[in-house]
Formats: structure tokens, sequence, C-alpha cells
């Protein structure tokens, strides 16, 4: 029965390991025992083909089916995968610390709030005890005043007594005046 010869590339094919494999794998013992030249081609016969594929066969240069596009497809789609999941990672990381800050934020507002509400109950106190010093003014100047201003001064009815220096002084503003309509009269007088 004649042998059967196959190429390196035939057998690649076949077993799912590429031509560099098998190449590595055929030593010099291999090469004499079981292939033969024809051209620039190398042809194995059917018993090294046999040994060939019981190396293979346990070995991890086995490729699967898919061909090696398909493998650079799904390394570039996982690429993709674990790119997508770390921006997602990230963006959830972002969302989370935008929460918190927004949480720190609230709650620096409702501080402020307070602190704002306790200022307006305090300046209403201040203003309290202002009415009341000035309403204890009052009365203290009341007990001053004699007792027949002290009935004005609590109805709020105040009223300043003019003193003898006031009205000399406002006498002597007035007579220069009255002067001069004086004489300005006796001018359009004698025309």
């Amino acid at each position: 029965m004649p042998a059967k010869y196959k190429t390196v590339k035939q057998l690649s094919d076949q077993i799912g390991v590429s031509k560099p494999a098998i190449t590595k794998f055929m030593t010099e013992t291999f090469r004499s025992k079981y292939t033969k030249k024809q051209g620039n081609r190398l042809l194995i016969d059917s018993a090294g083909e046999r040994v060939i594929k019981a190396h293979f066969k346990t070995s991890v240069h086995v490729k699967s089916k898919t061909n090696q596009k398909d493998i650079d497809n799904l390394t570039k789609s996982n690429r993709k995968v674990n790119d997508n999941e770390s921006l997602l990672k990230a963006k959830d990381e972002t969302i989370e610390l935008l929460k918190k800050q927004l949480a720190t934020k609230d709650e620096q507002l409702k501080r402020r709030a307070d602190e704002i509400t306790s200022m307006h109950k305090l300046m209403d106190q201040n203003q309290q005890l202002l009415l009341n010093t000035q309403e204890e003014n009052k009365r203290l100047l009341a007990l001053q005043a004699p007792v027949e201003n002290a009935q004005n001064v609590q109805e709020g009815d105040f009223q300043e007594k003019t003193t003898n220096s006031s009205s000399k002084k406002q006498t002597p503003s007035t007579e220069p005046t009255e002067t001069k309509k004086n004489t300005a009269k006796s001018w359009w007088h004698f025309w």
C-alpha cells in the first residue's frame, strides 16, 4: 500500500495548530523517518501524521476551530467590555462622590438656615430689649420731671419749655429784619 503524504499546511489546517508549531516539533530523526522533500515542499507520511496528531492532541498548541481573526476580534471585544466595565465603575464612583458632596452641601445649607433663624430671633430679642430700655428711660425721665409734666410724659406728649435764653436768641435775630422792613416801607412811602 502506497503511503499518503500531506504537506505541513494541510496538517496544520487539519489538526488546528500553526505551521511553525508543526515545524518546530519535527526533529532531525522525525524528518529522516517520516518525511520526504518534493521540490521546496516537505511532505509527511501517514505514520508521521499519526505521531504529530498524537503529540498535539494533548498539547496546548491546539487551536480552537476559530481562526486567528476571530480570536483577535474576541480580544478586541474583551478589551471593549473591560473598558466599558472600567468606565461604568468610574461613573458609579463619580456618582457616589457627587451624592456625598450633595449631602454635605444640603447639611451645610440646613445649618446656615438654622443660623439665620437664630440670628432673626436674636435681632427680635435685641429690638424688644431696646424698646424696654426706651420705655424705662421715659419712665425715669417722668419721675425726674415735675408732677404736672409727669402725666404728659406717660401719655407720650413731650413739649419742650422754652427758656429765657432761647427767647432772647430769637429776639435779636428778628429785630434787624423788622428794621429793614421799616426802612423799606419808608422808602416806598416817599415815592
